[in-house]
């Protein structure tokens, strides 16, 4: 048996020598198949891995083949960035994320070449692969909000104002909290000229911080280029207080009192050549432009004043005065004018009561006047008058007692008084106090000795009394005085 086995081996043996007789050794099949690799893929050491055989655990896994070329690309990227080979680095990161595009890290280091390069669209598209996990890193969208506004702001600078726009508002809708990804939207609105979209995005910021100078110095900007002079003004005072050494609100309020004194120049052209309608015009501009002048206040009240449009005027004088109350140092020269032209204005006002037969109204105003100066003989006069002309006889002679007190050479106070006295002695007459009704006339002759109704009265009185030689003489008076009178002084 054993025998027989041992003859069919041999036979076998045989046969296949006599079949095979070409057959090579399987290390001579090995080298041809590593010529057959070099010939299709060169040089390169990944292909190699190929052969390795199972059982041969001293060679690297592909695995581990994949993994050491990831870190020679991801190094090499590195090396080129730090030798600010930006192009190379890009094309090292993007072998590296070919072989495996799940690590964010490379997206972000290709990002950072990218933006070296200026290539702003392709960096944002690397950085929001990074940001599109579950949970982003901070510090990755910080990048991508930064990376949108450069883009944002080479748009801009193109001229691209809506695309800029989006890039501004993504870069915002990012980081919330940075407000300067706000004011580049507003910039880019403002550009574009949709100035009430530019407003209300700023009066979102105020409503919700309401201790930058910054925002307020924006929204004054945005008034100044409106023509709102007087919101541009206030939104200029609020950063000086906020900043008083805030330099854009110190420049805004140069502008403003620039364009206030030229505008007050205008006007007071316009006053000394009677236009006084376009004179108002100028200087409410310029108090628009600058409303803390005291002396703008004046000139537009005095403005006011020649208009008769006294209540405004008496309004100017009022807050002109409070205005130089305000200072630290009180300019008490235009206080002083202030207080002049407002007492005018009083007196003005009165007398145009007066003659619209608002008697009452003419009091009132006179009260204000001789409160403030009481040594104007001519405030007493005019309240005497309104006195007069309400029946108040006796607080009308009063004032004419004080106006001539004052100035005893007025003829025009010594008449209105023996005017007064002339009604008072005829009241007197009618009630038959005779005798006070005689010193009421003798009184008014002495005020006013030309006066001829004077005498025919006292001389009408007189002869009541059978004073018959005086009432003579009292009507010989008053026929050389009123030589055509058809008068009849006694019978």
């Amino acid at each position: 048996m054993a025998e027989e086995t041992e003859m069919k081996s041999a036979m076998a043996e045989k046969v296949s020598g006599s079949l095979f007789c070409t057959a090579v050794s399987e290390e001579q099949l090995q080298e041809a198949r590593r010529k057959s690799q070099r010939r299709i893929f060169g040089s390169s050491q990944a292909f190699l891995a190929l052969d390795v055989r199972p059982h041969q655990s001293n060679q690297l896994s592909y695995e581990d083949i994949v993994q050491e070329k990831i870190k020679e690309h991801y190094e090499r990227g590195l090396h080129c960035m730090s030798q600010e080979e930006w192009e190379k680095a890009v094309i090292s990161f993007t072998k590296a994320i070919n072989l495996c595009p799940e690590k964010i890290e490379l997206y972000v280091k290709r990002a950072e070449a990218f933006l070296q390069l200026c290539d702003f669209q392709s960096a944002a598209v690397n950085l929001q692969k990074a940001c599109s996990v579950t949970n982003p890193s901070i510090e990755h969208v910080e990048l991508l909000a930064v990376t949108y506004y450069l883009q944002g702001q080479s748009l801009f600078e193109q001229m691209c104002h809506m695309d800029a726009m989006e890039c501004f508002t993504r870069a915002a809708e990012l980081q919330p909290q940075n407000r300067h990804y706000h004011m580049r939207s507003i910039c880019c609105l403002a550009a574009l000229g949709r100035y009430p979209e530019c407003l209300r995005l700023i009066n979102k910021q105020l409503e919700e911080d309401q201790s930058s100078p910054d925002l307020y110095i924006v929204r004054a900007r945005l008034y100044d280029h409106l023509n709102k002079p007087m919101f541009t003004y206030q939104d200029t005072q609020t950063a000086l207080l906020l900043d008083p050494q805030h330099q854009e609100a110190l420049k805004m309020k140069d502008k403003l009192a620039a364009k206030a004194e030229d505008a007050k120049d205008k006007a007071v052209n316009c006053a000394v050549q009677g236009q006084l309608q376009d004179a108002l015009k100028k200087i409410c501009y310029a108090i628009e432009n600058n409303p803390s002048s005291a002396r703008y206040h004046i000139f537009r009240g005095i403005v006011y004043r020649k208009m008769n449009d006294f209540s405004p005027a008496v309004d100017d004088f009022v807050r002109a005065m409070q205005l130089c109350n305000a200072e630290n140092e009180p300019d008490m020269q235009l206080h002083t004018e202030a207080e002049t032209q407002l007492l005018l204005t009083y007196n003005d006002f009165a007398v145009h009561c007066y003659s619209k037969g608002f008697y009452q109204d003419g009091v009132m105003l006179l009260n204000k006047a001789i409160k403030g100066e009481k040594n104007k003989k001519e405030l007493y006069i005019n309240r005497g008058d309104c006195f007069y002309q309400l029946g108040d006889l006796t607080f009308a002679l009063a004032d004419y007692q004080q106006a001539f007190e004052q100035d005893e050479e007025d003829w025009g106070v010594r008449t209105r008084i023996a005017k007064l006295l002339d009604d008072l002695g005829l009241q007197a007459h009618h009630m038959r106090q005779y005798q006070q009704a005689e010193r009421h006339f003798s009184e008014a002759i002495r005020k006013n000795p030309l006066l001829p109704q004077l005498y025919l009265h006292r001389a009408q009185l007189r002869q009541q009394l059978q004073n018959n030689m005086d009432s003579q003489g009292d009507a010989i008076t008053f026929i050389m005085l009123k030589p055509k009178s058809d008068e009849v002084c006694y019978t």
